[in-house]
């Protein structure tokens, strides 16, 4: 009867062991969703991409590693004397024989006769993931105008998860002292098929760009 309690709490034991050891596991396993470091001066996507890169974002996911990156064209005349002005959003995953186009955004201003504006704004390229699955979240805002006057550009968010796009489209805002003009806002259809915690930080980074106070 001893030994054979031995045996008993011994084989509790390690049956506890064994759940610690595995619990353990779980909670320690890292990630896979992390960011890393973007390095301007990689050559790897020169020739398959158009325009003067701006900025770029690198991560690796459950899908593999990435790289987004974001080219302009500056405003040039064409033939006809009016200005146009492009930009461009270069998302590239990593292969086993090499990287591999997952998806690209252009846009653009043609034939402006007065002022073109096609450009990004700065500090707005973020990838998050903020539903916490391990995809990343690749997210900015850029805005674009033909125009000789002083009103409100055409403003753009685009959100990728993987390659599912979402996007709000409106007009930035000028604010004066005692009113302000612009500030349209229509969130696309597509977010309704999202996770609520890409809208919501997708509306914070809508109201931090494109306001321009007088």
């Amino acid at each position: 009867m001893k030994y054979l309690m031995i045996i008993c709490f011994a084989s509790i034991a390690f049956g506890f062991n064994i759940q610690y050891n595995e619990a353990s596991r779980r909670v320690s396993y890292p990630p896979a969703f992390k960011i890393l470091k973007f390095d301007k001066t990689e050559k790897t996507f020169k020739d398959s991409v158009q325009g003067k890169l701006v900025d770029g974002l690198s991560w690796q996911d459950a899908a593999g590693e990435h790289r987004v990156l974001f080219t302009a064209k500056a405003v040039e005349m064409n033939k006809e004397g009016r200005q146009n002005a492009f930009i461009y959003a270069y998302c590239f995953s990593k292969q086993t024989n090499g990287w591999k186009k997952k998806w690209e955004v252009k846009d653009r201003i043609t034939d402006c006769e007065v002022d073109a504006t096609c450009e990004f704004f700065r500090g707005s390229f973020t990838v998050t993931d903020k539903n916490a699955n391990d995809i990343g979240e690749v997210c900015f805002l850029y805005k674009l105008s033909c125009k000789g006057d002083v009103s409100p550009d055409e403003k753009k968010l685009i959100m990728y998860e993987g390659v599912n796009k979402y996007a709000i489209r409106g007009s930035t805002i000028l604010q004066f002292p005692e009113s302000k003009e612009g500030g349209d806002k229509k969130i696309d259809a597509s977010f309704s098929k999202a996770h609520k915690a890409l809208l919501d930080f997708a509306n914070r980074q809508w109201d931090k760009f494109g306001i321009a106070k007088y």
